[in-house]
Parts: C-alpha cells; sequence; structure tokens
C-alpha cells in the first residue's frame, strides 16, 4: 500500500492574460507534496480573480502554514482545519473563502493523483458529459445581428441555452434583447444577467419584460447584499431569480433557500468554498426544489474543478461556459476544454489523475500579474460600480 503523500508547500501563481477585450488576472494554486507531486487548483471571485494578490497573500499566510508538513490522506479534514483555523479572524465569506476554494481544489487535484483516480471517480462519478450554456458579454456591445453572430459557433455545436448581460442603460438593451430574441431559434433558451446593478423598482420592470420575451431566469439583479430586496424580488418576479456565485458555502446556500430568495442556485468550486463544499449546496438546493446550475468565469483548473463537481451530484445539470475566455484556458495542460471539444451541447468531464488539467506554468510565467489599479471589469465601457440603480 502506497504511504499517503506528505505536503511540502503551498504556493499560489498569479498571473494577467492579455485578452483582447481587457486584461483579466488569474490566481492558481500549486500544492507540492515532499515527493514532488503537484496538486492544482485555481480562486475565482467572479469573474477571474482581479486582485490576485491579495488572495495569494491570504494563500501564503493563512493557510500554507496551517497544510505544510500535514499527511494528506483525505481532503474534508484538511478543509475544515483551514476553514475552522481562520473563520473567526479572517471571516467565512469574500477573500477568505475565495482563496481557500484554491486550496481545497488543489488538495483534491493532489489526492487523485496520489491514489490514480480522477477526483469525480473519487467522490463517485453520476455522469460522464455535462450540458453547457453560453455565457456572453453585455448586451451594450453590439447590434442584435452581431451577438447572434457571436453565438452562432456554440449554437452549431448543439448549445441549446444561452445567458446575455444587461447594463445601466437597461432600456436600450431591453430593445436588443428582443431583437436578439428574434433572431434566435425559438428553441433556444435565454437567460438575463444583471451583475448586481439594480434597484428593487427597476429589477421588477425589468423582469416584467423579462417574462414577456420568455427568459428563464434573471440572475443577481440587485446587489447580494440587499437580502430583504432579494426576497421581495423572488416572490414578485414573474421569471425565476438566480443567485449563487456570491453565496458562500452551506450557511450562506441555507439561508438563501429557506428565505425564498431563489430558485436557481449558482455555486462555483473555486468561489464556494472548494469542491466539498459547492457539492452540499447543490444537494441543499435540490432539497428545496432549486434548480442547480454551476457558475464558471475563470481559467482552466477552475473550469476542469466545476467539471469534476457536476460529474458527482445528479441535480447538477449545466454548467456556464465563458467561451470569451477560452483563449486563456491555453494555460492548462491535459484535457482539452475548447468549444471544438462541445459535442450535442455537452463537455465531456476529463477522467485522467485529479482534476485532469494541470496549470503550464511556464506558460503562466509569461504574464505577470498585474494590480487592477484602476481598471473596471465587466463590459467593454466599464461600470462605474455594480449597483448603477435607477439610471
Amino acid at each position: 500500500m502506497t504511504a499517503a503523500p506528505k505536503i511540502a508547500s503551498v504556493t499560489p501563481i498569479a498571473c494577467t492574460y492579455p485578452f483582447e477585450r481587457e486584461p483579466l488576472s488569474f490566481c492558481f494554486v500549486r500544492i507540492r507534496t515532499e515527493d514532488g507531486l503537484d496538486g492544482y487548483g485555481e480562486v475565482c471571485d467572479s469573474f477571474g480573480c482581479s486582485y490576485a494578490g491579495v488572495v495569494a497573500k491570504v494563500i501564503e499566510d493563512a493557510y500554507a502554514p496551517l497544510l505544510e508538513g500535514e499527511v494528506l490522506e483525505a481532503v474534508e479534514p484538511l478543509a475544515d482545519r483551514l476553514r475552522l483555523s481562520t473563520r473567526r479572524r479572517l471571516g467565512d465569506q469574500w477573500v477568505a473563502t475565495q482563496a481557500r476554494s484554491g486550496v481545497e481544489i488543489a488538495l483534491w487535484d493532489l489526492l487523485g493523483k496520489a491514489t490514480g483516480r480522477s477526483v469525480s471517480g473519487i467522490i463517485g462519478r453520476v455522469r460522464d458529459r455535462v450540458e453547457v450554456y453560453a455565457s456572453h458579454p453585455f448586451l451594450e456591445e453590439g447590434s442584435a445581428t452581431w451577438h447572434a453572430g457571436m453565438l452562432a459557433p456554440l449554437l452549431e455545436r448543439g448549445v441549446r441555452r444561452a445567458k446575455v448581460r444587461i447594463g445601466p442603460d437597461w432600456r436600450a438593451d431591453l430593445e436588443t434583447l428582443a431583437e436578439l430574441r428574434a433572431l434566435l431559434d425559438p428553441a433556444i433558451e435565454l437567460m438575463v444577467d444583471g451583475s448586481e446593478s439594480f434597484t428593487l423598482p427597476t429589477a421588477l420592470e425589468i423582469a416584467d419584460r423579462l417574462a414577456s420575451l420568455g427568459v428563464t431566469w434573471f440572475e443577481e439583479p440587485v446587489p447580494q447584499s440587499a437580502r430583504a430586496a432579494i426576497e421581495q424580488l423572488a416572490e414578485r418576479s414573474p421569471v425565476a431569480i438566480a443567485y449563487g456565485e456570491h453565496l458562500f458555502g452551506r450557511e450562506d446556500a441555507l439561508d438563501a433557500l429557506r428565505h425564498r430568495q431563489l430558485s436557481v442556485l449558482q455555486p462555483d468550486a473555486s468561489t464556494s468554498g472548494g469542491i466539498g463544499e459547492a457539492r452540499q449546496m447543490a444537494e441543499l438546493a435540490a432539497y428545496f426544489g432549486a434548480r442547480v446550475v454551476l457558475h464558471h468565469a475563470a481559467g482552466p483548473v477552475s473550469l476542469a474543478a466545476n467539471l469534476q463537481l457536476a460529474a458527482t451530484v445528479p441535480s447538477i445539470r449545466c454548467i456556464e461556459y465563458s467561451y470569451a475566455l477560452a483563449e486563456g484556458w491555453s494555460l492548462g495542460i491535459g484535457a482539452r476544454l475548447g468549444p471544438e471539444e462541445i459535442v450535442d451541447g455537452e463537455l465531456p468531464i476529463p477522467d485522467a489523475p485529479g482534476l485532469g488539467v494541470d496549470l503550464d506554468e511556464e506558460a503562466a510565467s509569461r504574464f505577470p500579474y498585474e494590480r487592477p489599479g484602476r481598471r473596471v471589469t465587466g463590459s467593454r465601457a466599464g461600470l462605474p460600480d455594480r449597483f448603477v440603480g435607477d439610471r
């Protein structure tokens, strides 16, 4: 029987990839054993990892000392140690949880490699492929014809669902959405992301228009912190309300579900506390009858982790596919994740040991991390903040 690996080091690796649309940062995690075996994880803070340097410092100062020298026999006890050792000081949400997510994923990858099994094989695999939905840019960025052309290559590969984003000029965006709806096959399902941009009255007005267009769900219309407004919105909206990328772990998910603040839950292994925590969130959602659709908007290791997660929970039927980031997935080695791998709207779950995707550290080193400074991510024009209200 092979001895369980002993952890020698935990190292964050930050880089900033120069996408044409806008630069986007990633924060990866490498856990190395004394025998030289590497496991990789990745952190996401909603769209890549804007403050990757901050996250890296949390990993270096708080989590690495708790793991170095430990023997990896199972992931859960070590993940619990990270959480319980820091929750009263660093908190159990936002940066602390995001950083812990990347570390937990790297532990799973390492355990899989040490045992010669995929992560989903260790947990229990229920599917070998998972449906994806096309995650699309802001409607303000082009005409309906332009948006239809952007979506066409994925629709040609059998993708039947797409999400578009609505911004500050929401009235104009709704007109573009109506035109886009008319251009697409009626069988294509459309969803809308509000990016936490609106007040309750505006969100309700938008929701009424979305219902008339047959939109399936309205994602994050008002800021995540406005729980009372979310509760009223979910009660009054004619379309389903979706939240999850800013819910940190099972307690957050349970609170939102019990207060009926959503009917679509969107956990992310790279954000919510790791694969184990996101699995518990998904299982809770199923108990409440909520739909579970995984969030993803980061690099190749994060996508692989969420694919492994999707392979282990029966109620997870679909995963977000941020195809605009596919160029940056070249930083991964192993399973190919690009649009050309989609068949009949589905992406295969990697079956190699661990996650099935490693970080190409040499490639990542060619793109040094750049602090975001005053750069505002979100759309080509930039959103002045995440709460633009009734403009």
